[in-house]
């Protein structure tokens, strides 16, 4: 049997697919991904599909999932159409899973790939940005982040992506990479991330790295990512507004972002001290 999933979207809504693909090859799919191609590169190294493509197939296939709301992609009767925004406040897999009628179905919550990093120890990557500079706090806060993390002793380094290259000038201690396989073997050196909405985010939790994922204007009960160790960080006092978010930003204040990420910093340092005094 022969499956083609259609989505053409960035790096944080492609990878929130791939618990489909992964099911539909437990199913017995071969699977062909249409979209971005790079952005499904790791899902190949995974062996969630067996090969992705950017232009429409002139093959057939035995199911074609659709995440548009264009019926003209790919139109037959063997053809499933999902809207690929929720119209409930249900997360983002559970809403595609439900669709399809895969709800009871398990999926992977850590991406496993072919290869591996050796981490560093009290190491912290942080990536300062997203897809919209309206899910973005302001410089400052990076800037007192990591002096609280240096304060506390670790290391960091900013990831930085084409949606930053305009940051280069901003951080000294950072490395620019754009394709995703690179991003994960970066990503898995880290001891814990910190980042914003955004597909490095998506990608950090998916891997297993420990992340915290701050999300502003969004909603992290529909939009957050897939991993078991993840803490996000939001300002519950505000509804999500996202795109037509207020001018006020509450969401993303600095000293509140600062306090509640300290939080989470001291329990690490705890937590390390503990288990330092065990070796000893």
């Amino acid at each position: 049997m022969k499956a083609l999933v259609y989505r053409m979207a960035g790096l944080g809504d492609s990878i929130l697919v791939y618990p489909l693909l992964e099911i539909l090859v437990k199913k017995g799919y071969e699977v062909t991904v249409w979209g971005n191609t790079e952005y499904f590169n790791l899902a190949k190294e995974a062996g969630f599909c067996k090969k992705t493509i950017f232009y429409e197939p002139k093959e057939k296939f035995d199911l074609n999932i659709i995440f548009s709301q264009n019926r003209d992609i790919l139109h037959s009767n063997n053809s499933i159409y999902i809207n690929p925004i929720p119209g409930e406040q249900l997360w983002i897999v559970d809403y595609y899973l439900k669709k399809l009628g895969f709800q009871n179905e398990t999926f992977s919550k850590v991406l496993t790939l072919p290869f591996s990093e050796i981490k560093h120890d009290n190491f912290c990557i942080i990536h300062p940005g997203s897809g919209s500079k309206k899910k973005n706090p302001d410089l400052i806060f990076f800037y007192k982040l990591e002096k609280i993390l240096k304060d506390y002793g670790f290391e960091t380094l900013y990831l930085l992506g084409p949606a930053e290259s305009e940051l280069v000038k901003n951080f000294k201690n950072s490395v620019y990479a754009e394709h995703p396989v690179e991003i994960a073997k970066i990503l898995l050196k880290a001891d814990f991330y910190i980042g914003l909405d955004s597909g490095v985010s998506h990608l950090s939790s998916y891997l297993g790295v420990p992340s915290i994922v701050i999300f502003g204007p969004t909603d992290p009960e529909v939009w957050h990512p897939i991993g078991a160790n993840l803490t996000v960080i939001r300002y519950e006092s505000c509804k999500p507004c996202f795109p037509d978010v207020c001018k006020e930003r509450k969401c993303l204040e600095t000293e509140f972002l600062i306090s509640e990420l300290c939080k989470y910093i001291k329990k690490l340092e705890i937590s390390k001290t503990q288990i330092m005094s065990m070796k000893n």
